[in-house]
This record gives structure tokens, C-alpha cells and sequence, in this order.
């Protein structure tokens, strides 16, 4: 079993000192400026710890592959898009309209960076056993964020 294997069933992995956090932040933040820049192949990890101002070796003890990184930052515009979604809610009254509302504006921020998404569709379609629990977070995020949609819109008073 690979190092990466065994991480990967280890089960999840534990919580980050906002120390830590916070490096992982700067992390994800250089690969999102590299992939806009230049997509897939922009994100070398070299460049990412440089960008991010770390040592290579940290950023292989949060990140194992490019591959775990450009999932992660796919997961991480999820979030940005879920957030952004929570704040400003699809309007329409039919829940299909709504998710259509909702997939619109996902695929509007994609074509504003058009690198980032090939460099994360890339990555999900590169990704082996090793990436799967990720991969797993990112269908769970695009699912809630379809089932928000979904759900009746927030009262609105006059």
C-alpha cells in the first residue's frame, strides 16, 4: 500500500491550528493565481510553494500531488460559490428555475476564469483511488449547493 493509499483510508484527517490553516489558505491562493495565469500545466508544485511562500516539502505534507491541490482548489471555489449563493439566493419560484439560476452563474464564474476550470476539470479527470475521497467532497459540495437551489427561497418582505 502506497503512502498515499494509506492516508487515504487512514479516515479524515484531523483538524488544522489556525497556524496551519492559514498556510493552507496561502497555498490554495497561489495555485488559484497560477491556474487563472495558466491552467493545468501553470500549477507546478515548485511554483506553488514559491507563490505561496513555503518549502516544497510543506506543501507535499498538505497537498501529496497537483492533483490533491487542484481538487482541493476546486472544492475551495465550491465553497466561494456556495457562500456567494447563500448571500444572494436564486429568486425565481420554481426550484427548477432556481437550479437553472444557480448553474448559470457557476458556469459564469468558470468561463471569467476559463484556465482555472480546465485546470480543475483536468485535475478531477486525472485524479486515481488516491484523490477519491476528495473527489467525494467535491460531488457533496456541488449536491448541496444543487439541494439549496432547490429549496424554497428565503421569505422576502415587501
Amino acid at each position: 500500500m502506497t503512502a498515499e493509499a494509506a492516508r487515504a483510508a487512514s479516515g479524515p484527517a484531523p483538524a488544522l491550528t489556525v497556524r496551519q490553516e492559514a498556510r493552507r489558505r496561502d497555498i490554495l491562493t497561489a495555485t488559484h493565481r497560477l491556474a487563472c495565469r495558466g491552467g493545468f500545466d501553470a500549477v507546478q508544485m515548485r511554483e506553488v510553494a514559491e507563490e505561496a511562500g513555503v518549502a516544497l516539502g510543506t506543501l507535499y505534507r498538505y497537498f501529496p500531488s497537483k492533483i490533491h491541490l487542484l481538487v482541493a482548489t476546486m472544492q475551495d471555489r465550491l465553497d466561494h460559490l456556495h457562500a456567494t449563493l447563500r448571500k444572494r439566493p436564486p429568486s425565481a419560484d420554481d426550484p427548477a428555475e432556481r437550479v437553472a439560476e444557480t448553474l448559470m452563474r457557476a458556469f459564469r464564474a468558470l468561463q471569467r476564469d476559463p484556465h482555472l476550470a480546465e485546470a480543475m476539470v483536468r485535475a478531477l479527470t486525472f485524479a486515481d483511488r488516491s484523490v477519491s475521497r476528495e473527489v467525494d467532497e467535491v460531488s457533496r459540495r456541488t449536491t448541496a449547493i444543487i439541494m439549496d437551489a432547490m429549496a424554497p427561497p428565503p421569505h422576502r418582505t415587501p
